[in-house]
């Protein structure tokens, strides 16, 4: 459609260019493409340099690895292990706190261990131009533990957990496939059985 207002919007909600039809040609459309993977790759290089900016040695590897052993630990104690002051290491770990390196202190749980006998990966093919918008709003459900952006087939993957197979797929058919913006068909991956699960980023130091 040759409508700048609707070009705009896409590209305020995150498209890269916008080709009219009765304009879009091979080279056009190459060209396009061309300039949005360089716009990405400056963006990437961006975030990178950015990203070394952020104060992050090899003590703060370890103080990563032993609070994600035991994130109740002790300063005191941490001080010990890392030969650093405890007011020390609570600075790096407000400062990585700070900086998203530590995105926040849990527990882990084995969802088939406490009653949860249904688990599954959905793969989603949402609208480009709602994905955030869908991304949002999957992240306020319970059920829900994970929700990421991806490459591939699926551009949006999700975990969900439900008590039986029955609760999984009205969750599914009530509250996910309502949502505007996700193409059918959702693909639909169930556990079997979990022999590893974690959250750890094992630094080698």
């Amino acid at each position: 459609m040759d409508d700048k207002e609707l070009a705009l919007e896409s590209l305020q909600k995150g498209a890269q260019d916008y080709i009219v039809k009765g304009e879009l040609t091979g080279p056009t459309l190459i060209r396009s493409i061309l300039y949005a993977i360089e716009r990405q790759r400056i963006e990437s290089e961006k975030t990178r340099e950015k990203a070394l900016k952020i104060q992050f040695d090899e003590k703060d590897k370890e103080i990563l690895n032993y609070l994600q052993e035991n994130y109740r630990i002790s300063y005191k104690d941490l001080s010990n292990k890392v030969n650093l002051a405890a007011s020390t290491i609570h600075n790096r770990v407000q400062n990585m706190i700070k900086e998203g390196i530590i995105k926040k202190f849990d527990t882990l749980v084995d969802p088939f261990k406490v009653g949860y006998k249904s688990i599954a990966i959905l793969g989603l093919s949402v609208n480009p131009m709602r994905l955030e918008e869908v991304a949002k709003k999957l992240t306020e459900y319970d059920d829900i533990q994970f929700v990421a952006s991806s490459t591939g087939e699926y551009n949006l993957l999700v975990k969900i957990i439900a008590i039986d197979e029955k609760n999984l797929w009205r969750f599914i058919n009530d509250e996910i496939k309502i949502l505007e913006g996700i193409k059918s068909p959702i693909h639909v991956s169930s556990f079997i059985d979990i022999f590893k699960m974690t959250n750890k980023v094992n630094f080698k130091i």
